[in-house]
């Protein structure tokens, strides 16, 4: 079951940068995402595709230099030439500038590798990239860049690099197809869950895990990556609420998969600087706000003033921030721990990770105006016919108020229920107080599906 490194993993995003790199007038790219996601291990998938590869590590003193000493890009293009010893860089030739947080002028410098080197495929990465690029203003050339994203893995992708590919291929194909699941199946695939749950997604956590099959040594690697997360603060967060972010990042966990007001997070700070750091967090992709809607229809427009939802980077990473152990978890149902936040959670971030070539934005469903209603759908995506809505709930059981009442204001005839149960497909009819009746498909799907909704 071990893997040799995580060049093995089997990642959605290599797909969206083999698509950018193939076409005729792809941009400049800037791959954003966490420390630890992956970024620099894609990138250097995508390189066996080029017939020439050239990686510059700015947090390496010599790469450093020499880019820190170009005062352009056809100077660094002209250095990196003479370096290898060639006339001209081949056309599709990669060149990956990690790390571009040590040195954010050269972001500027994309402007001109799209206007005068577009045979040259170039991509920048860096760690907390949006907080460093606060600190050193830098404009962005605007029309001229391409972006992506890339997030831990996704449960499937977990299956895939831990080698268990045919429960991964049974489990969409089960999605596509609506059949019965068996129970066997079905109780593999939520004790696969309940790994993945305290494993995480993080490519060094997988790797780990799958090598040592051991939740004491995955803890380890959570930790130094903790400490990591906190250091990354303190080299490049400077003047912008490095106090402040760590505390948001101490108190986070509390309040992942659920809803939050600032003051919440504040504990007797002031709430404007921690509502900056939440900000500056979210912009690093380290934690995510589900932004509240009563829009039943695209485009959701968020309510302003309206409790968010917090999100974690990774469940594995909250969950050992939260110290829930592999014992905690055996016998209990996922939608119970927590009072139900890490299934919560669990689902957002699937959720999320789907479309990583657009905006990073995740809804949930409020009715309006419900100062005195709980009235509450957990999540809300678009869909080929409009809008789909999502709740997670404990079993085959439990209140669909809220989605009836969702189903009632909107012109939608499916939703969505996730649980540990093994699903099935109900046509339901309600009658309204007006005497008239709507008439809907619910869909209960188990959990481990979560992310084939977003796709």
């Amino acid at each position: 079951m071990a893997i040799k490194g995580n060049m093995a993993f089997k990642r959605n995003a290599s797909e969206s940068l083999s698509r950018w790199y193939q076409r005729k007038m792809r941009k400049p790219l800037i791959l954003r995402g966490a420390r630890q996601v992956g970024k620099s291990t894609a990138v250097q998938q995508l390189a066996t595709q080029a017939p020439f590869f050239i990686e510059l590590n700015l947090e390496r003193y010599e790469h450093l230099s020499m880019v820190s000493a170009c005062n352009s890009a056809s100077e660094l293009v002209e250095r990196l030439c003479q370096l290898h010893n060639v006339v001209t860089l081949p056309e599709n030739a990669i060149l990956f500038i990690d790390e571009v947080q040590e040195y954010p002028e050269a972001v500027k410098w994309l402007r001109f590798f799209y206007e005068d080197f577009k045979e040259i495929a170039v991509v920048v990465a860096g760690s907390l990239f949006e907080i460093q690029m606060r600190e050193h203003p830098q404009s962005i050339p605007v029309g001229r860049v391409e972006f992506m994203r890339m997030e831990p893995l996704s449960f499937l992708e977990f299956l895939h690099a831990t080698n268990d590919n045919a429960l991964a291929s049974e489990i969409q194909e089960l999605y596509c197809s609506g059949e019965r699941i068996k129970e066997g199946f079905h109780q593999l695939a939520l004790d696969r869950l309940r790994q993945f749950l305290l494993v995480g997604g993080l490519p060094e956590v997988v790797e780990m895990w799958s090598e040592t099959q051991n939740y004491t040594e995955v803890s380890r690697v959570h930790q130094n990556l903790l400490q990591g997360y906190r250091e990354d603060l303190l080299k490049y967060g400077k003047q912008h609420r490095i106090q402040e972010m760590q505390h948001v990042l101490s108190t986070a966990p509390m309040h992942y998969g659920s809803r939050y007001k600032t003051r919440a997070l504040a504990a007797g700070n002031k709430e404007k600087p921690i509502s900056e750091a939440v900000q500056l967090l979210e912009q690093a992709m380290v934690l995510f706000n589900v932004l509240p809607t009563s829009r039943t229809e695209v485009p959701f427009i968020p309510r302003p003033k309206a409790a968010k939802k917090l999100l974690p980077l990774d469940v594995g990473l909250a969950l050992a921030q939260l110290h829930i152990t592999s014992e905690q978890l055996k016998g209990v149902n996922i939608e119970s721990l927590l009072d139900g936040r890490v299934a919560e959670m669990f689902v957002g971030i699937q959720l999320l990770g789907q479309h990583t070539d657009q905006m990073r934005r995740l809804f949930f469903w409020t009715r309006e105006g419900a100062a005195n209603s709980n009235a509450e759908v957990d999540y809300i995506i678009p869909s080929s016919t409009g809008s789909l809505p999502i709740e997670v709930k404990s079993g085959a059981t439990g209140s669909l108020r809220s989605l009836h009442s969702f189903m009632e204001k909107s012109e939608e005839n499916l939703c969505i229920r996730l649980s540990t149960a093994r699903g099935g497909t109900q046509e339901l009819k309600r009658q309204l107080q007006s005497g008239a009746s709507i008439e809907y498909t619910l869909r209960s799907l188990p959990l481990y599906m979560a992310e084939l909704l977003g796709q």
